[in-house]
């Protein structure tokens, strides 16, 4: 029962944000984590956003830093590189393209009250567009609950919420964006988990809703 109502929850929330007079956009996101040795770890995503249409690509981000661990499981420091190819609409139904290169610093610390997993991650990017350099800060704070375990165990569904802050160093335009989500995951084992649920993307003028679907891969080798 438990299970059903949750994936009300999550439609609920998708059919309310599409209701509003927005864009909508649908994220493909596969996480590959590659512990190195105890201290150590390689962490990576690959994101395909599109416009409406799947075949329509909007934005391909690519991503990969290394991560060491100040504690044991917890308080990790990363810095690693990210390439995002971007893709907008002209006038004329095509397609413009442009690139960026963006180097990443990250602290990441995580604690638990009662079921509730709580995450912290403290991000700054050094953005090079074509025409510009920008700096931002992105602050992100997640919940994760598992539902029909008391912890996130084999064959643990959980219900993930968070929300991201991201502030830029550009005068009179500190706020950059907002995202806000919410998602349904399934723990199959400590190397694979899924999830799938919706975000709000907040902007100072405008926003867009992103239907979400993430694959993660932790240790494949």
């Amino acid at each position: 029962m438990r299970k059903y109502l949750v994936a009300a929850i999550v439609v609920g929330s998708l059919q309310v944000g599409l209701a509003q007079e927005s864009d909508f956009r649908t994220w493909g996101i596969l996480n590959i984590n590659q512990k190195i040795d105890k201290d150590w770890s390689f962490q990576s995503d690959i994101q395909y956003r599109t416009y409406e249409d799947l075949d329509q690509l909007q934005q391909l981000l690519i991503r990969g830093g290394i991560g060491y661990n100040l504690t044991e499981n917890n308080n990790t420091i990363l810095a690693g590189y990210a390439y995002v190819q971007n893709r907008v609409p002209t006038l004329d139904h095509d397609y413009s393209h442009n690139h960026e290169h963006r180097l990443y610093q990250q602290f990441n610390t995580k604690h638990a009250i009662n079921r509730f997993n709580l995450a912290h991650r403290f991000r700054v990017e050094e953005r090079f567009l074509q025409n510009d350099t920008q700096f931002r800060f992105r602050y992100q704070l997640s919940a994760t609950v598992p539902l029909n375990n008391t912890k996130l165990i084999n064959n643990t569904w959980y219900l993930k919420a968070y929300d991201e802050l991201f502030l830029q160093a550009v005068k009179d335009k500190t706020f950059d964006r907002n995202r806000l989500g919410l998602s349904l995951g399934y723990f199959i084992s400590p190397t694979f988990s899924f999830e799938a649920g919706y975000m709000l993307q907040s902007q100072k003028t405008s926003h867009t809703n992103q239907l979400m679907l993430g694959l993660t891969i932790n240790n494949p080798i």
